[in-house]
């Protein structure tokens, strides 16, 4: 019994280091949310006032009062769809929880009242699109096209919540060149604007490190003209545009954002 105990040990030791640091399990042949829809940085819808920061939205308007998100789903979608979405809600709510057994929530998303004005609306779409923040009265919208890994991949959902919440992408920080590399070189014309970088002046990182495997960081050929990298990170270890779920650094994010640490 011995004997056969280390040896599952010793399999379970070599399967781990075959990965490279920071990757999870991905599958790679599936598209980023942010290259499909056509919007600011693929996957984002603008206001006409505004101001472009990087992890988290500054003014306090674009928080959710006490993390409530009040939502709404169109009545397009079957059962399955609301039934992923719903999903996708829940599991947020639950990993980002100081105390999930207590029902301790951080944020939470509800089924909107008559009594609300700020909502997200999710709607069927071209690809997957949020606002960021909390931005418009009387319904902003989340856009998860149907029957598309923008419902059925439940990372890639709540990639486009954690806009909705107040967070722009990983790469936009301004400490972000200490990091990556943008090669312009491979980036599609008229796309360069989705990897534009901001100031510590107009953007939050929360005082928390830049994190490779955020959910909400690119690939490294998103907007590839050629299929070549767009983005070197500087350790050639380290794998980036994970869409499985969000790192230990997202949550971080979200709980210090929400002030419920």
């Amino acid at each position: 019994m011995l004997i056969r105990n280390i040896f599952i040990f010793l399999i379970l030791i070599c399967s781990a280091s075959s990965f490279p640091k920071y990757r999870t399990v991905a599958d790679t042949n599936i598209p980023d949310p942010e290259e499909i829809g056509g919007d600011f940085e693929g996957d984002i819808f603008l206001t006409p006032t505004t101001i472009f920061r990087g992890i988290g939205k500054r003014e306090p308007s674009a928080r959710w009062p006490n993390g409530i998100v009040p939502y709404e789903i169109s009545s397009d979608y079957d059962g399955y769809d609301r039934a992923k979405i719903i999903s996708a809600m829940r599991r947020l709510e639950r990993i980002v929880s100081l105390d999930p057994i207590s029902a301790s929530y951080c944020i939470r998303f509800q089924p909107k009242t008559a009594d609300d004005k700020y909502f997200i609306s999710i709607r069927n779409g071209s690809g997957c699109s949020s606002y960021v923040g909390r931005v418009n009265e009387g319904g902003q919208r989340v856009t998860l096209q149907m029957k598309s890994y923008c419902v059925d991949r439940e990372a890639t959902v709540m990639h486009e919540f954690m806009h909705a919440l107040g967070f722009w992408h990983e790469q936009s920080r301004p400490d972000r060149d200490d990091y990556i590399t943008i090669d312009f070189n491979n980036v599609q014309s008229g796309k360069e604007h989705n990897f534009n970088k901001y100031s510590f002046e107009v953007t939050d990182t929360l005082n928390l490190p830049y994190d490779y495997n955020s959910v909400m960081h690119y690939s490294k050929t998103a907007f590839s003209m050629n299929g070549r990298p767009t983005i070197i990170t500087k350790d050639p270890d380290v794998w980036i545009g994970q869409r499985n779920s969000l790192s230990a650094t997202d949550i971080e994010e979200i709980r210090k954002y929400y002030d419920c640490t």
